[in-house]
């Protein structure tokens, strides 16, 4: 088939799949200017070209079995929306991102039926529970492209081909001030310690850790004199909902929306929410610790399915417990507050943590991962390659 008749069609239900998803869609009709993508996904893909059907990230960004049961309805008619879709146009191939509870049971079995070639990147964590979810990789997936060097170990090991092409997170990690310019930027004071706040994304997570972390704020200013805070805002979150918070606590916090990697880069400390997030910490290589609350119902059922010793993906990628985690009734004011101090008060530990985090990003490889993703994706479709098993 000519490359100037391919259709792509696309899906990333969550900002940290649309961030990555831009990137490849840009790269792909940079190769091929002829191809037609479209899709769900969020802004970022969008930007790059592809016809955006539907904002997932606004409507549809889920965390928590709760908020699966509460969304089902949303979530099976946008099903149906993406089957009639693919019932009509029969795109050459789909391309699924992450987001394993819509992508990887609802869609990859369909497209599959309709003959569709399934292209799975950024798989779902199916090494930290649902492991039998690997066998529906094998069933359903043409072409899988993990973001962990690990993944690759462990489908070839299940028989299914894989090859890591890089982590996008290491093409973000692009500075463009100094520190010094991002203080005096955003009128930090040069001679105080800077304590970053990352409570997350979506509304939900925002209201179980930012009144956790305002109270840890709270707490280590009664101890030092010399700290002062900053709040990294998502887009995709209200900022009258992060306010709500704020006035409620005498913590002064300056808020920032742009600038996220200068920022964070500017930062002494920081208490960040489980996720990406942590990912993109351990690549900037400023001390941290990982924070996590769900409700007491997915907190019960994780505990009893997760089969590995870490949440943290930084702790994963080293296989090792490189940075503090505090979950569930352990991620309190007081806990975040004594790490902070501990930390900021023993030099020893500090530097030891940065030095742990420089070998996490030598693991992660050097970037390019997205052009190297799309020449794959590309040559894979032009060559034809059959749906009726696993290739690369």
């Amino acid at each position: 088939m000519s490359p100037s008749a391919q259709k792509i069609f696309l899906i990333a239900g969550e900002n940290s799949g649309d961030q990555p998803g831009g990137r490849l869609v840009k790269r792909i009709l940079e190769m091929r200017p002829a191809w037609r993508l479209s899709g769900l996904g969020g802004p970022h893909m969008e930007a790059a070209g592809m016809r955006l059907l539907r904002n997932m990230v606004n409507d549809l960004a889920i965390v928590g079995l709760f908020e699966v049961f509460s969304k089902s309805h949303k979530i099976f008619s946008v099903y149906r929306m993406v089957k009639r879709h693919l019932e009509t146009e029969r795109p050459d191939a789909v391309i699924l991102i992450d987001y394993p509870g819509f992508n990887l049971l609802l869609i990859a079995p369909l497209a599959k039926k309709l003959g569709i070639r399934v292209i799975y990147y950024i798989m779902p964590q199916v090494w930290a529970w649902h492991r039998g979810r690997i066998r529906k990789f094998k069933k359903y997936c043409d072409l899988i492209i993990p973001i962990l060097p690990f993944e690759e170990k462990i489908l070839r090991q299940e028989g299914i081909p894989a090859s890591y092409l890089g982590n996008p997170k290491v093409d973000l990690m692009v500075l463009t001030q100094t520190r010094e310019q991002v203080l005096e930027q955003f009128g930090f004071d040069p001679a105080k310690k800077l304590i970053g706040m990352m409570p997350g994304s979506r509304k939900r997570e925002v209201r179980a850790l930012l009144p956790v972390m305002l109270d840890a704020a709270q707490r280590l200013m009664a101890v030092r004199d010399d700290v002062q805070f900053v709040l990294l805002r998502n887009e995709t979150t209200p900022r009258d909902l992060i306010d709500s918070y704020i006035d409620q606590y005498d913590v002064p916090v300056t808020i920032v929306e742009r600038r996220r990697y200068n920022v964070r880069a500017a930062m002494d400390f920081s208490w960040i929410k489980s996720g990406t997030s942590t990912l993109e910490g351990a690549l900037l290589g400023v001390p941290f610790v990982i924070v996590y609350k769900v409700n007491y119902f997915t907190a019960w059922i994780v505990r009893r399915v997760l089969s590995t010793p870490f949440i943290g993906l930084p702790n994963i990628v080293a296989g090792d417990l490189v940075v503090p985690e505090l979950l569930q009734e352990r991620a309190t004011g007081q806990n975040l507050a004594d790490q902070a101090q501990h930390y900021l008060g023993d030099r020893e530990a500090y530097d030891e943590m940065k030095r742990q985090l420089g070998k996490i990003r030598e693991l992660l490889g050097a970037p390019g991962s997205a052009t190297r993703t799309a020449e794959t994706i590309v040559g894979f479709l032009e060559r034809g390659a059959s749906s009726s098993g696993v290739g690369l």
